[in-house]
């Protein structure tokens, strides 16, 4: 491994023009500058393709690729397949990153080549308001992939620096919502171990033209499988410690849509509940069993506790 080696930042980019400029910019300035960014224009129809094309004219760390839309998870799957970096990030289009994430994620990588992935914490900022960019920064940890699941880390995409070769065998499933559910807890168990720090060194944009601004039939049904698969991952694995956090996840999960939009999709809750019926509950403690049973019986009463009792 060289002392500085390549990162490929991967920029997924959909109907974005107000946002990606800063985006980018976030990315050219960072305080570690070995980059390969590759900008993937996810046949946008808006001025997007064109700011890509300005920004690869100015910048020979960046590429660009054009291509028919096909959603998130196919615009990654994209810039991986042409990523020449020995490491990966990725960055939503419409998010904003800290000067130093990379370089701080990067560090630990480097001192250690038998780590393989570190995560840092997420800021939700919005247009309304102004937010302090150069935080301090907070202490690195080490954890294995079991001790990940018991962080608030999300399962999200972005944030995150990878061993490219963590993906070899991973990819992200085309045309599905919630990608990131689908994939994350298979790249951490790769990973084995995870560095991760506090510090919330990745800004999330708030706004309400995104994809997760939107409830449908189908973003419920993808949000179930992914857990679903989860679940059944750890169960099989034997992993069982792993396997009971995502089980009760899994009831919480149903009790939190049932309760909000149980009028709506009644077909795919009963199968729901009828599959979360199936599931061993012997790995479980006391209070995850109670959790469960509260989840699955009294959907409503479990957010109504989880509200007022958090």
């Amino acid at each position: 491994m060289s002392e500085n080696p390549l990162v490929s930042v991967i920029v997924p980019i959909y109907k974005v023009e107000n946002y990606l400029r800063e985006c980018v910019d976030s990315i050219i300035s960072q305080s570690y500058n070995n980059l390969e960014i590759i900008l993937v224009d996810d046949g946008s129809p808006d001025n997007c393709p064109k700011i890509c094309d300005e920004y690869a004219q100015k910048d020979s760390r960046i590429k660009v690729i054009h291509k028919p839309n096909g959603g998130l998870s196919d615009a990654r799957n994209a810039g991986i397949e042409i990523a020449k970096g020995e490491y990966l990030s990725f960055v939503d289009s419409d998010d904003v990153i800290h000067p130093q994430m990379i370089e701080v994620l990067m560090k630990p990588l480097i001192e250690d080549k038998c780590l393989k992935m570190s995560a840092c914490q997420f800021l939700e900022f919005d247009d309304s308001k102004e937010f302090e960019k150069n935080q301090e920064l907070k202490p690195l940890e080490t954890i294995d992939y079991q001790e990940y699941f018991t962080k608030k880390i999300w399962a999200t995409a972005w944030g995150k620096v990878y061993e490219r070769r963590l993906f070899e065998n991973i990819k992200y499933p085309v045309g599905r919502y919630h990608e990131d559910e689908f994939t994350t807890y298979k790249v951490c168990y790769e990973a084995k171990i995870v560095v991760y720090t506090k510090s919330q060194m990745y800004f999330y944009r708030q706004r309400e033209g995104s994809i997760m601004a939107k409830m449908s039939l189908k973003r419920i049904t993808d949000y179930h499988d992914a857990v679903k698969s989860q679940v059944d991952f750890f169960l099989e694995t034997h992993i069982t410690w792993v396997y009971a956090k995502f089980l009760v996840h899994f009831a919480y999960s149903y009790s939190y849509f049932k309760a909000s939009q149980g009028n709506n999709f009644i077909d795919i809750f009963e199968k729901w509940k009828n599959e979360l019926k199936q599931y061993t509950l012997q790995s479980c403690n006391f209070k995850q069993k109670v959790n469960f049973i509260l989840c699955l019986n009294v959907p409503r009463f479990r957010q109504f506790l989880n509200k007022h009792y958090k």
